[in-house]
């Protein structure tokens, strides 16, 4: 069960609501802003509480275990993200990352307690291995001189590129008929700029063509391909 709390944003800020502009006499503060808590439960029974702090301190040691419950919360997150963002119609509803949280906490506790983002006992992650969730190789990518190049006119973002991107959110996030349609776009852009992407856009085709014909494609063949095009992202990137 997943349970989303707001916190730390007052009821009724003080906000101007209708009229005209008004002018700022000083350099304004920052205006409080409202924090999400979400809290995955999972109805798990504990003999005692030595199982469940066994359990806790085997979480805490193995980065594996506590890498897969993070990245499960975050999924079924998205999963209600993707619900809203569709049935809203609002595109920028993004998914969300569980590096980029405030804080991620193992525990456990009495139904009320967990209901209320409350426990018997709890472990956080520490910021660096909160930091190691991230997923991509960032620095191969070299982001910081790509985004300055873009900005300064010297280099430009291929629209496969987008696709790309949004491919590996979309099978990270548990969506991989979205992810062959928009990879088998990318790759066939790829392949008319003359780069050489091999049979990962013979593997994109056919995941493609089972997304179209309601079958669920092969999501091993799909990642592979996959890396094919962040590979080629990376080359673009290193000029």
């Amino acid at each position: 069960m997943l349970v989303l709390t707001t916190l730390g944003a007052p009821r009724s800020a003080p906000r101007l609501r209708r009229g005209r502009p008004q002018p700022l006499a000083d350099v304004p503060g920052a205006p409080p802003l409202p924090l999400t808590r979400v809290t995955l439960i999972r109805p798990r029974p504990f003999a005692d509480e030595e199982s469940a702090a066994r359990w806790l301190r085997d979480v805490g040691a193995d980065r594996d275990v506590w890498s897969r419950l993070a990245r499960e919360t975050a999924a079924e997150l998205n999963r209600l993200l993707h619900a809203y963002r569709t049935a809203a119609g609002d595109p920028h509803v993004a998914d969300v990352d569980p590096a980029r949280a405030v804080a991620i906490r193992f525990g456990f506790g009495s139904g009320d307690e967990v209901a209320d983002g409350r426990w018997s006992a709890a472990s956080e992650l520490p910021d660096q291995e909160r930091q190691r969730l991230i997923r991509r190789d960032y620095e191969a990518l070299r982001p910081e001189e790509r985004v300055a190049a873009v900005l300064g006119g010297r280099e430009s973002v291929a629209a496969w590129e987008d696709l790309v991107v949004r491919a590996r959110g979309d099978l990270d996030a548990g969506r991989p008929g979205a992810a062959a349609l928009g990879l088998h776009a990318a790759l066939r852009a790829l392949a008319a700029s003359g780069a050489d992407v091999g049979a990962a856009i013979d593997a994109a085709a056919t995941a493609e063509r089972d997304v179209l014909a309601g079958r669920a494609p092969d999501q091993d063949a799909l990642a592979e391909a996959l890396q094919v095009a962040e590979v080629a992202i990376r080359r673009r990137a290193r000029g």
